[in-house]
């Protein structure tokens, strides 16, 4: 299992290297968004040997967009996402990300929207970023918690893409991701193969909502992982 291991690690850094700086650097930012959904992400699954259940999908509307809020407990995660959503997704990313040799650059390509949350300021300019992006008709995925979970447990939800939500009238759509970090732990790269289900739960609208409702929001949303 140990060279099993090895081999996939190694894949996966060739598979995220070509993506990144072959496809990222030739491909339109439409081919590049194309390819990471269709390509990339059932590369990144092949490689773990991992199959990807969707559940769930018939709770989309195709004609309009949303804030989508999963919980966070492997790398996985994001490449989960784009196969199971096969839409173009704007993730809210920490900003050390931008300048990660491995993604960054791809991931400045598709307009992923990067937060420093060290800065008020500047994490207020990523958030009106986000609002542009909505107010143009694009999805929006927030990881709300703001980190991985390293126990599988689900931590404190963050009020920035909450906010956001009631302050664009956008509705949330809770995304429900099981078993990713047996594929692809936390801590180490003890790959397993398994089968990963990203449940779309129903969205939940915040028209007429205010700042004040956002406690009983999040507790609309985490009630999907408890």
């Amino acid at each position: 299992m140990i060279l099993l291991n090895f081999i996939q690690l190694l894949l996966l850094a060739l598979w995220t290297l070509f993506t990144v700086y072959i496809i990222g650097t030739f491909a339109t930012k439409n081919g590049a968004f194309k390819f990471t959904i269709k390509v990339w992400s059932t590369g990144i699954a092949w490689i773990l040997l991992t199959k990807i259940k969707v559940e769930g999908r018939e709770n989309l509307d195709p004609n309009t967009h949303y804030i989508f809020m999963a919980n966070h407990s492997s790398y996985f995660d994001i490449a989960c996402l784009f196969k199971a959503s096969q839409l173009k997704l704007h993730f809210i990313a920490k900003d050390e990300l931008r300048t990660n040799p491995f993604t960054g650059y791809m991931l400045k390509k598709i307009d992923m929207i990067f937060i420093n949350r060290s800065s008020a300021q500047k994490s207020t300019e990523s958030m009106r970023k986000a609002i542009s992006f909505i107010k143009e008709g694009r999805n929006i995925a927030i990881f709300p918690e703001g980190t991985r979970s390293k126990t599988g447990a689900i931590g404190p939800f963050k009020r920035g893409g909450f906010k956001m939500a009631v302050n664009t009238n956008l509705a949330i759509v809770p995304v429900v991701i099981t078993n990713s970090a047996v594929a692809w732990p936390v801590s180490n790269f003890n790959f397993r193969p398994t089968t990963v289900t990203v449940a779309f739960k129903p969205p939940i609208p915040t028209k007429d909502l205010t700042e004040k409702d956002i406690p009983h929001l999040i507790e609309q949303v985490r009630e999907y992982y408890v």
